[in-house]
């Protein structure tokens, strides 16, 4: 968080569309900061998305699945010509592991694929399914905001206000980037994902 993520990814997305490529964007219904229709930064830069309620949203609109649910055909891998080169998907963790398939065969479709996400939950454990995409990736590129209290690459995110569920969104007022020093786990056990 606050590590340039995003911008990363609008760039990438812009310089797609420059060479004339065909991108979209995606991020979950859950994301309710700056402005829905739209990748934001923190800084206020903007890209047109979509939101999705779930992963098989996202293979849906780009393979144009007129049926709703992807069925036999999304197994098989017998879908429709995709119609963008380029994917980029916002905060890929509110997704959990379903995201996963659905790179899977944005992947074999020829798409690109950007995934957007942080490493850590507010547990310190590793904030599935971005562990499994990094695995899959051809390119990780990771971007670490400075640590609030040292200013050391900070791989974790200090949650700094009450917490009542696993995907919480939110921003300043709600976390910082903290280094493995300064980083706190919350206490007791998390939610059951």
């Amino acid at each position: 968080m606050f590590g340039g993520k995003t911008e990363y990814a609008i760039s990438e997305l812009r310089a797609a569309v420059a060479v004339g490529r065909r991108v979209r964007a995606y991020k979950h219904v859950i994301d309710n900061r700056y402005d829905p229709d739209h990748l934001v930064t923190h800084r206020n830069e903007t890209f047109d998305a979509l939101r999705v309620p779930d992963a098989e949203s996202i293979a849906i609109d780009v393979f144009e699945l007129t049926g709703g649910a992807l069925g036999s055909e999304f197994e098989r891998g017998e879908l429709a010509r995709p119609r963008a080169d380029l994917v980029a998907i916002d905060e890929g963790h509110f997704f959990r592991m379903a995201l996963i398939p659905v790179v899977e065969q944005l992947l074999a479709a020829g798409v690109s694929v950007i995934v957007i996400g942080i490493t850590h939950d507010a547990w310190g454990r590793p904030f599935e399914p971005m562990p499994q995409l990094a695995a899959m990736a051809d390119q990780v590129v990771l971007r670490q905001a400075p640590c609030r209290t040292c200013g050391t690459p900070a791989a974790y995110t200090q949650r700094l206000t009450r917490i009542d569920s696993l995907h919480m969104v939110g921003g300043l007022d709600d976390y910082e980037p903290r280094c493995r020093e300064h980083f706190t786990p919350l206490p007791g056990p998390p939610e059951i994902r």
